[in-house]
C-alpha cells in the first residue's frame, strides 16, 4: 500500500498532468496562427462569407476581414509568449464562442459553401462538421482556462 502511495505522489509531482494542458494550449495556438495567416494570405473567402450577412455594411465587412486575422495572430503570439495567459485564454474563448454562434447561424440560415475560416487552404463549409469543430475548440479552451486557474491559484493561509 505504501508503494502505491509513493507512486501516486511521484506522478502528482511530475509534469505528466501538465502535458495534456500543454498539448491543448499549443494546439489552440497553432489553430489561431494557421487561421490568421491563411486569412491574411487569402481574405476573399472570408469577405464573400461576410457579404452574406446583409445587415453588415460593406466597409465594416472589410474592416472585420482585416482585423480578424490580426486578432487571431496577436492572440497566438500572446499565447506563445505566455503574456497575460488568463486574459488571453479568456479572449480566445470569447472569439471561439463567437465562431460557434456564427457557425450555428450560418448553418440555420443556410449559408452555402466555404466560410473562409482558413482561406482557401482548408475547405470549411457550414454545417454540423463546422459546429462540432467549434464546440470542440470552445470546450478545449474552457478546459484550458479552468486548468490554468486551478494550477496557478494558491490561496494563502490567512484566507482559509
Amino acid at each position: 500500500m505504501e508503494m502505491i502511495e509513493q507512486a501516486y505522489k511521484a506522478v502528482e509531482k511530475s509534469k505528466i498532468p501538465n502535458l495534456h494542458y500543454l498539448i491543448g494550449y499549443y494546439f489552440i495556438t497553432a489553430v489561431l496562427l494557421f487561421s490568421g495567416i491563411t486569412k491574411i494570405l487569402d481574405p476573399l473567402p472570408l469577405i464573400e462569407t461576410l457579404k452574406l450577412i446583409t445587415i453588415i455594411p460593406e466597409s465594416l465587412q472589410i474592416l472585420i476581414a482585416t482585423l480578424l486575422p490580426v486578432i487571431e495572430i496577436g492572440l497566438a503570439v500572446l499565447m506563445i509568449m505566455k503574456i497575460k495567459q488568463k486574459a488571453t485564454l479568456t479572449s480566445v474563448t470569447t472569439l471561439f464562442a463567437f465562431f460557434l454562434a456564427f457557425s450555428i447561424y450560418g448553418t440555420v440560415v443556410g449559408f452555402g459553401g466555404d466560410c473562409g475560416c482558413f482561406g482557401d487552404v482548408v475547405k470549411s463549409e457550414f454545417g454540423w462538421g463546422m459546429i462540432i469543430r467549434n464546440v470542440f475548440l470552445l470546450l478545449l479552451n474552457v478546459m484550458l482556462i479552468f486548468s490554468f486557474v486551478r494550477n496557478t491559484y494558491k490561496p494563502n493561509a490567512k484566507s482559509i
